[in-house]
């Protein structure tokens, strides 16, 4: 897949690192390799998992947007984020510098086209791609990306998430569940509308209503992004610090109720994979309302 990065990449040096999510660690070995820079192997799967503390001048950060509730937790638990261009971030953390810098998959040749009228929603990399679907349909289009746990604007009726999976359309989903969801797969030429994977998931997202707790544990991550230990501390049940939060450590406490304070998706993702129920943190606050809806820090 070609990718398109913005050329602020090539002013790293021997005294910056590189992070990336899976799927763009083969971007950040050709910039270390074209500008000297190292490269950090953590999968990092947003920008609240940004790290300073690898002894670098700079962190460059690849392929994500910092979204508002991100930008607080950063601010809160290291530095002021500000925005320097489209999609570009930069933050100052102790003599560090770190720059959120945005990676876009190029539209190919030949694109899926929706046929219904409908809002188009995108995360970061698909940008280019969700642009250039707008502009063949006329379809209105969001005017940030989206993440795996904010989406900054209500869908029309029917809504058009421009992504590979169903990741993103199903946090649209959670958001909005009335809504009709649709990904648009642009690499595989499909339009599919997600409601069989959200009805799965549903059925998945009941088990902690439905459990009578004896032991509980509360999770707080370390990164900085997700880090709420005050809420997680005035619930007043034991706390337990992960920096990475699997299926597996979460099985391993031998609990019966995980509550969640770190990224919500933990307590939508993988559900199938775990065996102890969780619950995200509002979710947990919020039991009387339908807690479907909650999906936010």
């Amino acid at each position: 897949m070609d990718v398109e990065v913005h050329p602020v990449v090539w002013e790293a040096d021997r005294d910056t690192i590189i992070e990336a999510p899976p799927g763009f660690k083969w971007l950040a070995m050709h910039i270390a390799e074209k500008t000297g820079a190292s490269v950090s192997g953590r999968p990092v799967w947003g920008s609240c998992d940004v790290r300073v503390d690898y002894g670098y001048r700079r962190v460059f950060h690849l392929g994500h947007e910092v979204p508002p509730n991100v930008g607080y937790l950063l601010r809160k638990n290291l530095a002021p984020v500000e925005k320097i261009d489209t999609d570009l971030y930069r933050m100052y953390v102790r003599g560090v510098e770190v720059l959120f810098i945005p990676v876009y998959y190029k539209p190919p040749p030949s694109l899926p086209t929706p046929r219904e009228f409908g809002k188009i929603f995108f995360p970061l990399p698909y940008r280019k791609i969700a642009e250039e679907i707008s502009r063949r349909t006329g379809y209105p289009l969001v005017y940030r990306p989206i993440t795996g746990c904010w989406v900054g604007e209500s869908p029309t009726e029917l809504a058009y998430v421009v992504a590979t999976g169903v990741f993103y359309p199903l946090t649209l989903k959670f958001f909005w569940p009335n809504a009709r969801v649709y990904q648009v797969d642009p690499f595989r030429g499909v339009v599919r509308d997600v409601e069989s994977d959200f009805a799965r998931v549903m059925k998945l997202k009941a088990r902690p209503h439905l459990t009578t707790p004896k032991k509980v544990a509360v999770l707080v991550s370390t990164k900085a992004g997700q880090l709420q230990l005050e809420k997680a501390k005035a619930l007043n049940q034991p706390v337990v610090i992960l920096d990475e939060i699997t299926p597996e450590y979460i099985d391993d406490l031998g609990v019966d109720l995980v509550i969640n304070t770190a990224c919500p998706r933990i307590g939508i993702d993988d559900l199938d994979r775990v065996r102890t129920p969780v619950m995200n943190y509002y979710e947990y606050l919020a039991r009387e309302l339908d807690p479907l809806q909650i999906i936010r820090f």
